[in-house]
């Protein structure tokens, strides 16, 4: 059972507790909505949206995770800055979970930013994210802004291994995001593909143990794309991507992209059983002190 030497930091936005040690806190359930084929998305470029099926989706989401005693964040995807923004409106709306700020680049998601200052939504959005192609007028940008929180995401052609991807971070991400003035950054390890997943969680150690920062990563799009996973049925499917999650998880993971909210069912009990072990490890065996944002006492 991890326990790592290094001090972990734990970044708490909108009461959402996110890293430290393995079961001192919830691991971060982070569901997907506005994805390209999610079917409340009626128009990109305006935001128009089924907002009965949202509101569903969003609530079922919020049920289960109160229920199991995790934790939420939504990440809203857009293309668009003004859809982005509307979008993240109706979302802050019906729950009060932090959202990412999911743009396709940096001319969608930072006037999303901007706009989300204008309606008082800023200190509940997560910039997603800073990468390699952030440049210097993005982040003087994100400094006027005054963005609060951002994901920095270790992907790059140059940046494959693990420790490639540490150093990415140390010399290049984190920099930026200090340069931007971002008080919470969390590390994304960035998923190539479902096979090298083993890649993420070696990065995740790393993270961890050298740099105590919080980190996760997304394996959806790797896993919802495994055609041999449907080869049995949704059952089966089902069975494959909770183990997925849970193995990335067991890694040391924060958070996790688990991928479209209609989910949630399928994944957020899996892992809610796997943090709530850790939780036990780290309290009944380690004698250490866990926060209450653990499923420890909701599942058992």
């Amino acid at each position: 059972m991890l326990d790592y030497k290094q001090e972990q930091k734990i970044i708490e936005i909108d009461k959402v507790k996110i890293g430290g040690q393995p079961g001192e806190n919830s691991t971060v359930m982070i569901g997907t909505v506005f994805y390209a084929k999610h079917s409340a998305l009626l128009d990109e470029k305006t935001g128009k949206i089924d907002k009965d099926l949202v509101e569903k989706e969003l609530n079922e989401f919020s049920e289960i995770i109160e229920d199991t005693g995790m934790q939420g964040i939504i990440d809203v995807v857009g293309a668009y800055s003004e859809a982005l923004i509307k979008e993240c409106e109706f979302v802050s709306e019906i729950v009060e979970y932090p959202f990412l700020v999911d743009g396709l680049n940096d001319d969608s998601r930072i006037p999303a930013m901007e706009g989300l200052k204008e309606v008082g939504l800023l200190d509940r959005a997560i910039l997603n994210s800073i990468d390699e192609n952030t440049t210097e007028e993005s982040l003087n940008k994100l400094k006027e802004i005054g963005v609060k929180n951002a994901i920095l995401l270790t992907f790059g052609s140059k940046y494959i291994f693990p420790k490639q991807k540490i150093e990415f971070l140390r010399n290049k991400l984190i920099p930026k995001a200090e340069k931007a003035e971002i008080k919470n950054f969390l590390v994304d390890t960035a998923v190539l593909d479902l096979p090298s997943i083993g890649i993420n969680v070696e990065t995740t150690r790393l993270v961890k143990s050298e740099l105590g920062l919080p980190t996760g990563f997304a394996p959806a799009n790797a896993i919802y794309g495994w055609k041999y996973g449907k080869k049995f049925g949704e059952t089966s499917r089902c069975g494959a991507i909770a183990s997925i999650m849970s193995y990335c998880v067991n890694g040391g993971s924060d958070f996790v992209l688990f991928g479209p909210i209609k989910f949630a069912k399928c994944i957020v009990p899996a892992i809610s059983l796997i943090s709530g072990i850790n939780s036990y490890y780290r309290k009944r065996i380690l004698r250490k002190s866990i926060s209450e944002k653990t499923p420890l006492k909701k599942i058992f």
